[in-house]
């Protein structure tokens, strides 16, 4: 299997993106809630309005819903709309650094402003690499409550006879 390589062209079409913003709104309700709750076994009671959700737990909402004519073959929305369409086939959540400025509670309206910060290209072990940056604000009916950094990475298909990379030893 050939290796995908990515051209200077290319990178520099995927720029045009750097600044495009995407806002989308949502109500903090409680059912995502209840159901991560029993997904995680815990026994919290139903939460009602005012009640303020862990960290992380704004990850359950504003889930995308795409058409099905119009999710790619990675499972989410075609790129090229709010992410740069990025060639390489196989996408990873690189890494993600939240801040929380305020609680976010069930029965907010919520909104999340996301913005593409960077688009970078390098190449790895395993080839080409691209790394788009989002940042998301994320604000309430009393401002803004958090801002989250995620890191999204872009990378070739493995062929048939690639191995795995082994991992790097954490540092001791």
């Amino acid at each position: 299997m050939e290796v995908m390589r990515i051209e200077p062209q290319t990178i520099t079409h995927l720029q045009e993106w750097l600044g495009k913003t995407e806002t989308l709104q949502d109500k903090v309700t409680a059912a995502p809630v209840k159901a991560l709750s029993a997904t995680l076994d815990r026994s919290d009671p139903t939460p009602n309005d005012g009640t303020f959700l862990p960290e992380l737990w704004h990850w359950l909402y504003f889930l995308p819903c795409a058409l099905q004519s119009e999710i790619g073959p990675d499972g989410h929305p075609k790129r090229g709309g709010f992410l740069p369409p990025v060639p390489l086939p196989r996408r990873m959540w690189a890494g993600s650094r939240v801040q929380w400025l305020a609680p976010v509670a069930v029965g907010d309206e919520i909104e999340r402003v996301s913005k593409i910060d960077s688009v970078t290209h390098t190449a790895g072990r395993t080839g080409d690499l691209i790394f788009v940056l989002v940042k998301h604000a994320i604000s309430n009916q009393n401002g803004l409550a958090l801002i989250e950094e995620h890191d999204i990475v872009y990378r070739d298909a493995p062929g048939p006879d690639d191995k795995p990379v082994a991992p790097t030893p954490a540092p001791t």
